[in-house]
C-alpha cells in the first residue's frame, strides 16, 4: 500500500508542476501582449537572409576565417551561409576599399554593409555567384577588383551613405 501511496503523490506533485509551469508561461505571454499594445504594437520583425544549403556542414576552416574576421560563427550554419558571408565581407571590403581608399573600415560601418547586402535578395544573389565564380588570384587577393556594374553601384551608395553617418 505505501508504494501506490508513492506513485500517487508523485503524479499529483507532477499534475501541479506541470499546471504551475503552463499558468507561468500564459501569465508572460500576457504581460508580453500588453507591453507591445503599450507601445504601439508589435516590434519589427528583423530582416535576415534565407537558409543556404544543408544545416551543420560548415567546416573548421570557415569557422577559423569567421572567427578572424569577428564573427562568432555557429555550428547550425551551412557550408553555403558561411561562404557567402566570407564572400560578402570580402566584397562589401574591397567596395569600401575602392571607394574610400580605406583598408580598415569601422565595424558598424561593415556590419551595416553586410545587413544591407545579405537582405537584398538581387545583392545576395550577386555576391554568392560572385564568390563561385572569383578565379585562384581573385581568391587570394587582399581587396580583389569588382566589377562597377549595377550591384556595385548600390552597394557604393550604401558606403557613401554609411561613410557619412560614421
Amino acid at each position: 500500500m505505501p508504494f501506490e501511496s508513492l506513485i500517487f503523490a508523485l503524479v499529483i506533485g507532477l499534475t501541479v508542476y506541470l499546471f504551475m509551469r503552463r499558468m507561468k508561461i500564459l501569465k508572460q505571454q500576457k504581460r508580453r501582449k500588453a507591453e507591445e499594445e503599450a507601445l504601439g504594437g508589435p516590434p519589427p520583425e528583423e530582416e535576415s537572409m534565407p537558409r543556404l544549403g544543408a544545416p551543420g556542414t560548415i567546416t573548421r576552416d570557415q569557422i577559423k576565417q569567421l572567427k578572424a574576421n569577428d564573427f562568432e560563427p555557429s555550428r547550425l550554419w551551412s557550408r553555403e551561409e558561411a561562404q557567402l558571408i566570407l564572400d560578402t565581407v570580402t566584397y562589401l571590403r574591397s567596395a569600401v576599399f575602392m571607394v574610400t581608399g580605406e583598408t580598415d573600415p569601422p565595424i558598424d560601418v561593415q556590419n551595416n554593409l553586410l545587413k544591407f547586402i545579405l537582405t537584398d535578395d538581387m545583392l545576395r544573389e550577386y555576391v554568392y555567384e560572385w564568390g563561385l565564380n572569383r578565379d585562384h588570384e581573385e581568391a587570394s587577393a587582399e581587396y580583389p577588383e569588382l566589377d562597377r556594374d549595377d550591384a556595385f553601384a548600390k552597394v557604393e551608395a550604401a558606403v557613401l551613405d554609411q561613410w557619412s553617418s560614421a
